[in-house]
């Protein structure tokens, strides 16, 4: 009788297995399918590097690239404008703070160097294409597609490459270097970079010290490198070397300045009566003494001049093209731009007549412009 009980119960259990409802497997089949397909995308998406159309680690199995998701970055404030591929320019700068050697520190220092760009100079993004680690590492600032403000005018025409660090007296690591030169040698295989590209250094087109005295003699060797900037400077429409108020340390206007009345008929050229310079340094000093001399001796709100022009070439930004000077007669001029000369102003005679000619191509100088020549 028990025996018989046991059969009926191991018969009841296979009848129940054999009845598993058929629609159940198939539906645990069709969810199986799905995670897998959803996993496989989810693998894809995370070796997808923002177009760049490689994984982190490329056909260059030494270059390891990270995304802006991996550096937890920010996205940008607003839209910029695309670079047309393939670029024939590369920009070396550095990033002029302190280095990384490990992953974890060169992700601060990327989110550090956003910020700042964002915050502190109002840009919509982190500036640089693309930024290299002391860890042997690329990071992904704006990419191969869009445009940087890496050096102001070159945006278009230019991929920057900044390495995280500052060389002013030392050089960057070997493992920094190979990354970069890798990163180039993948931009020319994606057709990213023309495979004539020349490579310039940021100090060769613009006052700065990027990418400092050290990575700046290491780049001078480099087969790419170009001495010569004239054409880029024609192709980036920037044949003039501005110096911002930024760079030269400008203090703040004592209160806002009127504006100026744009286009204006008018530009004066004046001498400063300052010692020449003849270089950077040394121009720079003479600008300050300049503004001080102006606000707190003759009473000025501000440096009382649009632009400076000085012995080392470069143009200093004054009350640029939207601020008004003042006259003696504590009158705002509103229709005229004020250029100084630093020392002798026949050598920058030309520079300025330049800057006129870019004044008016930006709509800042009528083309019927007077000139009042107050130098002789």
């Amino acid at each position: 009788m028990q025996k018989t009980e046991q059969n009926n119960l191991a018969t009841e259990r296979n009848t129940n297995v054999k009845r598993f409802p058929k629609e159940l497997i198939f539906l645990c089949v069709f969810l199986l399918i799905l995670v897998a397909l959803a996993a496989g995308y989810a693998f894809w998406m995370m070796n997808t590097n923002l177009g760049l159309a490689h994984s982190p680690m490329n056909s260059n199995n030494n270059l390891h690239i990270l995304d802006r998701i991996e550096w937890q970055g920010e996205p940008p404030s607003d839209k910029y404008e695309h670079l047309k591929l393939p670029i024939t320019n590369v920009i070396i700068s550095h990033t002029a703070t302190e280095g990384c050697k490990t992953e974890e520190i060169c992700i601060y220092r990327m989110q550090t160097i956003q910020g700042f760009h964002m915050k502190s100079l109002g840009w919509v993004d982190i500036g640089y294409n693309f930024l290299v680690g002391g860890d042997g590492q690329i990071y992904v600032g704006r990419g191969w597609h869009s445009q940087g403000q890496h050096v102001r005018g070159y945006g278009a025409v230019s991929i920057s490459i900044a390495f995280i660090g500052t060389f002013v007296n030392m050089e960057p690591p070997v493992r920094q270097v190979e990354a970069a030169k890798r990163l180039m040698d993948e931009g020319v295989r994606l057709h990213k970079l023309s495979p004539d590209y020349h490579i310039y250094a940021h100090r060769q087109l613009s006052p700065s010290e990027s990418p400092g005295q050290k990575l700046f003699e290491m780049i001078k060797r480099w087969p790419r490198w170009i001495p010569d900037v004239t054409q880029l400077r024609l192709l980036g429409n920037a044949t003039l070397k501005f110096v911002t108020r930024a760079y030269w340390l400008a203090q703040l206007p004592g209160k806002a300045l009127p504006p100026l009345n744009r286009p204006v008929n008018s530009v004066r050229f004046v001498l400063t009566a300052s010692p020449a310079c003849h270089t950077q340094a040394g121009c720079v000093f003479q600008v300050r003494l300049l503004q001080t001399f102006h606000i707190e001796s003759s009473g000025y709100t501000d440096i009382n001049y649009n632009f400076v022009i000085a012995g080392d070439t470069n143009i200093y930004e004054g009350r640029g093209w939207d601020q008004s000077c003042e006259t003696e007669q504590d009158q705002f001029s509103s229709n005229k731009v004020v250029v100084g000369f630093v020392g002798p102003s026949d050598s920058n005679k030309k520079l300025a007549l330049e800057l006129i000619e870019l004044g008016i191509k930006w709509g800042r100088i009528s083309k019927d412009y007077t000139l009042i020549d107050n130098t002789a």
